[in-house]
């Protein structure tokens, strides 16, 4: 989330490719980390990997894609 809030999201999603478990918050992270930037379509493709893994998105999440698609 740090690099993200920095707007290194290249360095945001290596840290995130390393974690051996991902959980939501790791995602919600990197998810308004691409938002936050104004990457909304990185922003939806990491959401979409998301619900792949099979993990159910929470309310922060949905209000970093609703801000990614303003």
């Amino acid at each position: 989330d740090m690099y993200a809030k920095c707007g290194s999201l290249e360095e945001s999603r290596k840290v995130f490719d390393t974690l051996p478990n991902r959980d939501v918050v790791s995602w919600a992270a990197m998810i308004a980390g691409y938002a936050r930037c104004g990457n909304f379509r990185l922003a939806v493709q990491c959401f979409e990997d998301m619900q792949r893994q099979g993990l159910k998105p929470v309310d922060v999440i949905f209000t970093s894609i609703l801000a990614a698609c303003s």
